[in-house]
């Protein structure tokens, strides 16, 4: 039967020794060569003495065991298993070999044979070392960190996953295991085409360049993986929409295999991605700030990034509701009193009236009332009797707005009301008559758009020193 390795040569390659342990029942040993034990600093003329199990072929039972071993003497792993914890990869119930005529065989050819015969999935040639081929290492590395087990099955009677009663044993399922290894040719597949469409993209416009041709860009095709590949050979450090797009849909296809498998990865693509978003939002923010917007732009502001309400509080609020009937029946029935956000506290369920205003809108009169004391403007002081209405009439209403909207975990023990408003006052005396003024509002919170900016910003200075530090 022709083999896919070539005829070895003892003397470069080592050889096999077969030991029968019982009927049906053979180990393989492998002895390595000389020249790779002078070069690992071992003894060459004692060659039998190191040799090492390779293999176990077991008829009666039919299964096979390969020892994963590393077969080069230069190296320092030399006869040492090839992985960091899997010591032995079993396949049971195998049809490579013919079981009714393994006895009858066993043979040092019919074990070339079962070598041969091996899934595509596996390294076949001894002379390289048994277990799992290069480009399925990953799935090793994929049992290694998700436990500790020093032996993988792959099997058709069990479910993927460690033994419960075997604490060496992982077990991995044949679909499984096939479908791992169609997910891995498939990405193969796809990195080699990315990488022949961005070099000959890559010659061709070196060419044209020269001759004032027009330049091409590489062809990236459909596919997710495709994209992002070519994306990465060409070095692009910006994605388009497009590219965004897939390779969103990738992770979120495969975020639980990540999660899985490399969690401290995800976790820190998490981080980043939470620090560019938050970056982005105090862009956006403060790109806002120096515009003429009406409230309804800001309320709809907070109510996409409902967590920056959270700055005006020391402790941790979720929203409940926009644009809350305080006045009425219920919270989305009509109602004389509307607040913009109701919120509550996360672990009191005590709950929060904010009342949004604009940045333009002015906290202080320009003259001073006094010398060097200025008083509120009449927007603010008209803002603060607002939400102190608006928390009387929902302090008055609430049992019936909770039966009604059948909305019960929110409690009315001390309603906090918060007014976000204007921007924080020019000069001196309007900085220190304002802090006056609003720090003597003890019902009412008032914190400016500049403030909460600022809050963002140290938020997000906190989090690239505490990603720097790491």
């Amino acid at each position: 039967m022709p083999r896919g390795f070539q005829q070895h040569d003892p003397d470069r390659d080592g050889s096999l020794e077969i030991e029968e342990v019982h009927t049906n029942f053979v180990e393989v040993y492998f002895v390595p060569p000389e020249q790779s034990l002078a070069e690992a600093g071992l003894d060459a003329a004692q060659a039998v003495r190191h040799r090492t199990k390779l293999l176990e072929i077991n008829g009666q039972h039919k299964f096979l065991t390969i020892y994963p071993i590393s077969t080069f003497g230069d190296r320092s792993d030399f006869l040492k298993p090839k992985y960091g914890q899997i010591e032995r990869i079993t396949i049971e119930d195998t049809d490579i070999i013919s079981w009714s005529d393994w006895d009858a065989t066993s043979t040092m050819d019919a074990v070339l044979d079962v070598l041969e015969n091996l899934p595509s999935t596996f390294t076949k040639d001894y002379a390289y070392g048994l277990g799992l081929a290069k480009p399925y290492r990953f799935i090793v590395d994929a049992v290694e960190t998700l436990s500790d087990c020093t032996e993988i099955v792959i099997t058709g009677n069990h479910a993927t996953g460690p033994d419960p009663d075997n604490g060496e044993i992982f077990w991995i399922s044949k679909p499984d295991f096939e479908q791992m290894r169609l997910e891995l040719n498939k990405i193969d597949d796809h990195l080699q085409s990315a990488g022949r469409a961005v070099k000959g993209t890559a010659a061709h416009n070196i060419l044209a360049e020269q001759l004032g041709a027009p330049k091409q860009d590489p062809k990236t095709g459909r596919h997710p993986y495709r994209k992002l590949f070519t994306a990465v050979a060409q070095g692009k450090e910006e994605l388009s929409q497009e590219d965004q797009n897939a390779v969103i849909g990738v992770l979120r296809r495969h975020a639980v295999e990540i999660a899985e498998a490399q969690p401290e990865k995800l976790a820190k693509l998490r981080s980043d991605i939470e620090l560019v978003t938050l970056e982005t939002l105090i862009t956006r923010y403060d790109g806002m700030l120096g515009k003429k917007l009406p409230e309804s732009r800001w309320q709809a502001f907070f109510n996409e990034n409902p967590f920056i309400l959270n700055m005006a509080f020391g402790y941790p609020v979720i929203k409940v509701r926009d644009q809350a009937s305080v006045g009425g029946r219920k919270l989305s029935g009509d109602g004389e009193k509307i607040t913009d956000f109701l919120v509550k506290n996360s672990l009191t369920n005590n709950t929060a009236l904010f009342e949004i205003k604009t940045p333009q809108t002015p906290v202080l009169n320009k003259k001073p009332f006094r010398d060097r004391v200025y008083t509120p403007s009449a927007d603010l002081s008209g803002s603060i009797n607002q939400a102190l209405d608006q928390k009387y009439q929902f302090q008055k209403q609430i049992a019936q707005i909770k039966d009604n909207s059948r909305l019960y975990d929110i409690e009315s023990y001390a309603v906090h009301c918060c007014l976000v408003i204007g921007k924080t006052p020019d000069g001196e005396d309007q900085k220190k008559s304002f802090e006056l003024f609003r720090r003597n509002s003890k019902d009412v919170e008032i914190v400016t758009f500049d403030e909460l900016l600022e809050n963002l910003k140290q938020l997000s200075s906190f989090l690239r020193t505490a990603e720097t530090e790491t």
